[in-house]
């Protein structure tokens, strides 16, 4: 697949939500009517800001990796395919939420994390400090796990205090 088109050489469509169709095909993939009445089929949606703008901005693309447009917000779309869009997002970018961390075990620069999250107890490893864990302002966490998870700690002053420490002492 092509890396996406950058701006520089392809200017950004802006999708009409309205005159727009995203839905299920039979095999579970995503096809989209276009507002010009094309179809496309296998196509891939994106959200262009996850973190800080969650289904503001959806890129669409088609199968080959070429841009097609972007939806600057969802809820325009008709319910069944702002549905669609919601659920292909959400596999693409799942979320758990810590809430607490149990204990954090260093070993030979990996740290295993044992955490209480959103969806349950957790476990994950952690390879790289400066490649798995971002500041998203004073005190909102979002970390990567070794096999592409991610987990976010909306507000690391809200802990308990043990899991703070603990949190604070490996990221």
């Amino acid at each position: 697949m092509k890396h996406p088109t950058s701006a520089a050489s392809k200017p950004t469509v802006m999708i009409d939500p309205k005159a727009t169709l995203v839905r299920f095909d039979r095999h579970g993939g995503v096809k989209v009517q276009l507002p010009d009445g094309t179809t496309v089929h296998q196509a891939r949606l994106v959200e262009a800001m996850p973190v800080t703008r969650r289904r503001r901005f959806v890129v669409l693309y088609d199968r080959d990796g070429e841009e097609l447009g972007i939806i600057e917000n969802i809820k325009h779309l008709d319910p069944e395919s702002a549905e669609v869009v919601r659920a292909t997002l959400d596999r693409s970018y799942f979320l758990s939420r810590i809430q607490s961390v149990q204990r954090i075990r260093d070993r030979y620069g990996v740290a295993t994390w044992h955490v209480i999250t959103d969806r349950g107890p957790r476990v994950f490893e952690l390879r790289s400090r400066s490649e798995s864990v971002w500041w998203l302002g004073a005190s909102r966490i979002l970390i990567k796990d070794a096999d592409g998870n991610r987990y976010e700690i909306r507000d690391l002053s809200k802990l308990d205090a043990r899991s703070r420490i603990l949190a604070e002492l490996h990221i």
